[in-house]
């Protein structure tokens, strides 16, 4: 099932969320909004990580790989990924 969502939760600038799941697990997942991480590289591969990740772990998983990729963000954080996704 392919899943679109925006939204800018408390704390957080805009997010967009592309996502295909299947059995609430994440299949692929594209995070694009008006926020900041630095270094774009770590956070593209933290956002590769989240392949097979079950969705009701998508804050928590997210904010572990930012740090583990050394990703500072700026205007995004898992709290606000899970208050998008649960807008759907």
């Amino acid at each position: 099932m392919r899943i679109e969502a925006t939204g800018k939760p408390e704390g957080c600038k805009l997010i967009r969320i592309s996502a295909d799941l299947e059995d609430g697990v994440i299949q692929s997942i594209s995070i694009r909004g008006d926020f900041f991480a630095s270094p774009v590289e770590g956070f593209d591969r933290a956002e590769k990580r989240l392949r097979d990740v079950p969705v009701r772990e998508l804050g928590s998983r997210f904010e572990q790989y930012l740090q583990e990729e050394g990703v500072e963000a700026q205007g995004i954080n898992g709290e606000g990924l899970d208050r998008v996704f649960d807008s759907i």
